[in-house]
């Protein structure tokens, strides 16, 4: 009786846990497939996209200085790229990953931004692997990033960086986006 009971309990928690979540990963579109890929993949991973309506980043080093990001609730759109490497098998920690967060404010214009002006859109650069001493969050002050509007609402963004405080893979970023206007315009950030 008790062990049908537990059963019958932890299949709640499961099927609660389901539908308790909701993603808004939806309102920025790559040209080709919604936010799944971008198309300047290296070969040895994958790369994906994903934009947060509302949502806005604070970068803050912590008291080891170390850099942290804290989410926020704002009038603007925050963009995360993502590369994977894909594991070698039989390897214990070889996870490899690499995000560029980029926010976008609400009804963005056409603009071009370098090198410390890249903190306007607080351009950040995240490294996560077993490499000691070479993993975190760091803001990106060194490049060049434009936003050029094209017709039916789509973007052309691009992105060329690099970082001095740990390696990376990631130097560019290359892509046509659609933002979905409704979404911020609800906000009351």
């Amino acid at each position: 009786m008790f062990i049908k009971t537990y059963f019958h309990l932890l299949g709640l928690i499961a099927v609660l846990g389901v539908f308790s979540c909701k993603s808004q990963d939806t309102i920025l579109k790559n040209s080709d497939e919604l936010n799944k890929t971008f198309s300047m993949c290296p070969d040895d991973g994958k790369c994906s996209y994903n934009s947060f309506p509302n949502t806005a980043v604070k970068f803050h080093i912590d008291e080891f200085g170390m850099g942290y990001i804290e989410y926020l609730k704002k009038k603007s759109t925050l963009l995360k790229f993502e590369y994977q490497r894909d594991t070698l098998p039989n390897t214990a920690d070889g996870h490899y990953i690499e995000r560029v967060y980029i926010e976008l404010p609400p009804a963005p214009k056409s603009f071009i931004l370098k090198d410390n002006a890249l903190q306007q859109v607080n351009l950040l650069f995240e490294r996560l692997c077993y490499c000691k001493g070479e993993t975190g969050i760091y803001q990106i002050n060194t490049g060049t990033l434009s936003l050029t509007p094209l017709d039916d609402g789509r973007f052309h963004l691009k992105l060329h960086f690099k970082t001095s405080e740990v390696p990376q893979i990631l130097t560019e970023i290359d892509e046509i986006i659609t933002l979905d206007q409704s979404n911020n315009a609800a906000s009351d950030g």
